[in-house]
This record gives C-alpha cells, structure tokens and sequence, in this order.
C-alpha cells in the first residue's frame, strides 16, 4: 500500500511539475562550438520545443545574464545584443524590438528554464538539431549581433532563419551550356515545393545564379559551368542576398535533419562541385574537377560516383549542358534570414521542428 501511495505521489509530481512524459524520453545532448554543454538539469521538451537552463546556455554564449525574483523578468548582454524575457510571457526584446516566442520562458524544479533555439539565435549563433542522435549543435562563430530565427517576430512579420549547409532543392528554369555561356550570364532557378511549408521558402521563390567559370570542350577535356547562386526573391517580390553553389540532392550528399536538407561533410579538398560534361548518353556530373600539370585528368562526381580519366574516356568528353527543369540542389554557404510576411513559417512549421 505505501509503494501505492509512493507511485501516485511520484506521478502527481510529475504532472504538476509539466515533466510527466519527459523522465521517460531520451534527454537531448547540447554541444556548443563543437565541445558539449554542460547543464545543471537535462533539457526540457515543451510542445516540440527545446528549453534549457537560463545561466547555463547564456553563459554558455558569453552573455552577462541578470534575474529579478521580483519582476521574473530577465535581462542578458552580450557585445551589443540585449535580450529581456520574462517567465510565463511569450513576448520578448531583443535590442528593444519586440519579439513573440512559441514558448515561453518557464521554471521547472525550481529552475529557470529558457528556450534554446530563440536564446541561440537571438546572440547571434545557429542551431541544428540531430533526431537520430537527440544531439543539439550550437555554433555562435563569434558573433554578437542580434539574428533573430525562426519562430521570432520583429516589427509585426516573423523572421525565418536558414542556417548555413542547408540545402535548397530547386528546378532550372533555362538550359546552360558551356559551348555558348559566358562567364556573368544570370540565370534563375525555381524552388522545388510538392506541399506548404516543405522547402526552406516559399512556393514560388526564384533563387537567382551566375555563372562564374565556363570552360570549353577541348579534344579529350570535357566542358566545364561553375555556377553561384546570389540571392532569392520571394512571392511577395522582397529580394533576400544569399551566397550558395550548386550540390547534388542524392542519399550520398545531403541528408535529412528533423526536416531540413543538409549537405553532408565532404571527403574531398573542395566542396565546389561543377557541371562536367561526360557524353550525350551520360548527360552530365555534377563533380570536382582535379588539376595535375595543367591538364584535367580526374572529375569526382557526386553524380553516380564517376571518375572520369581523360586518357581512358576520350570518346566521352562533351560540352557541359544542364537542361531547363532539372533538379537540383542549392547550398548555402552563409546563413540566411528573411521576413515573412505571407504566414509561411506556420506552414515551415509543420515540417521542422526543434
């Protein structure tokens, strides 16, 4: 009868404490800048999102972090970032613009617990998240000027942040090729969407490129397009600067992260990869072009894995050519932030969450 009564009063704790359910669940580890960090308590799951320990993530980041038991209220400084929180309230500052959370700042066994993915972004620093591995990466890379993410409102629109080697799928809306392009030519690429809210942006989104290398069919030398993306320009016609590069969407390059498509480390010197062309039957590669005595002896495609040998593939060389419609994927290699002012980080919602 006491192990009855033992068990129930466990439970009702549980259940006022809001950690019914969690004790059960495998607890995220948190990795700052590549080291782990340590908390005083394990993270805390409310409604899909991550909260952590107020001084444990701030200090973490750098940040100079102030509690009033009076007001509940929260004030951190870091360079010249200020954040202002209070607990319960899903409204927050950050540098005196008014900011609205999904969750707000809550305490738990007596713990002052803050929402990770807001307080990271908002001192500057970029957060992914491995369901596989329940492993949280931050990476503040030194900054400290306010970035507002994903799920922040500023100025009444929401802010939408991509962090960098996310990968945007896309569809060519011209043909290239290297026997007529020019170094300069602009082109554009639609963003590939099958359903609201399952692309980085909106439906519609047209991410503009340049095409920054040509190279020629040359004898046994295959053409060569090195191609850049610029910037984006969104449904309601705002234009967004981003810096990316072309990449493959195959298992063997990008892998999915709690929803959002991530190029995956490459094994090579470069991560640039270029369109070579290898024949009309074999249509292109997108692959890293190896140099060795001036010649071009060597491709390593991320494309089916070829390795193209001049000296053995003579009757494979061809002009580079990307056809309009083909599906491909934009790297980026800087994070991005945009305003949405269309409702789509609602939709964005339904398919990554931290």
């Amino acid at each position: 009868m006491k192990n009855k009564n033992l068990k129930l009063e466990i439970l009702t704790l549980a259940v006022a404490t809001g950690l019914v359910g969690i004790a059960q669940a495998r607890p995220a580890e948190v990795y700052l800048n590549g080291q782990p960090l340590h908390t005083s308590v394990a993270p805390v799951n409310q409604n899909g999102r991550l909260l952590v320990p107020l001084r444990d993530i701030f200090e973490g980041l750098g940040a100079n972090v102030n509690y009033s038991d009076f007001t509940h209220s929260i004030s951190a400084n870091r360079g010249n970032t200020n954040v202002q929180m209070t607990l319960g309230s899903r409204l927050a500052q950050v540098n005196g613009q008014r900011v609205t959370l999904d969750v707000p700042a809550k305490t738990y066994g007596g713990r002052t617990m803050v929402p990770l993915r807001f307080v990271s972004e908002a001192m500057g620093a970029s957060v992914n998240y491995n369901p596989a591995r329940y492993l949280v990466s931050i990476n503040s890379n030194g900054a400290y000027a306010a970035n507002p993410g994903s799920g922040t409102q500023v100025g009444g629109f929401r802010q939408i942040s991509i962090p960098a080697n996310t990968v945007v799928p896309v569809t060519l809306d011209q043909t290239l090729s290297s026997a007529d392009a020019s170094v300069g030519q602009t082109f554009t690429a639609t963003v590939a969407s099958s359903q609201p809210g399952d692309s980085e942006f909106p439906a519609g989104t047209h991410i503009r490129g340049v095409v920054t290398e040509v190279v020629r069919k040359s004898g046994s030398n295959p053409g060569v397009l090195d191609l850049r993306f610029r910037s984006a320009t969104l449904p309601d016609g705002s234009t967004v600067p981003l810096q990316g590069q072309l990449t493959s969407l195959d298992s063997s390059s990008v892998t999915d992260d709690n929803g959002r498509i991530v190029a995956k480390a490459s094994k090579g010197k470069s991560d640039t990869l270029k369109v070579v062309g290898i024949g009309a039957a074999a249509g292109f590669v997108l692959g890293r072009v190896l140099k060795k005595d001036g010649a071009l002896p060597t491709i390593l495609g991320a494309l089916g894995g070829l390795i193209y040998d001049k000296t053995k593939n003579k009757d494979k060389a061809a002009e580079a050519r990307v056809e309009s419609g083909t599906r491909l994927g934009v790297r980026l290699d800087s994070p991005v932030t945009y305003r949405d002012t269309t409702g789509y980080y609602q939709q964005r919602s339904n398919f990554i969450r931290l």
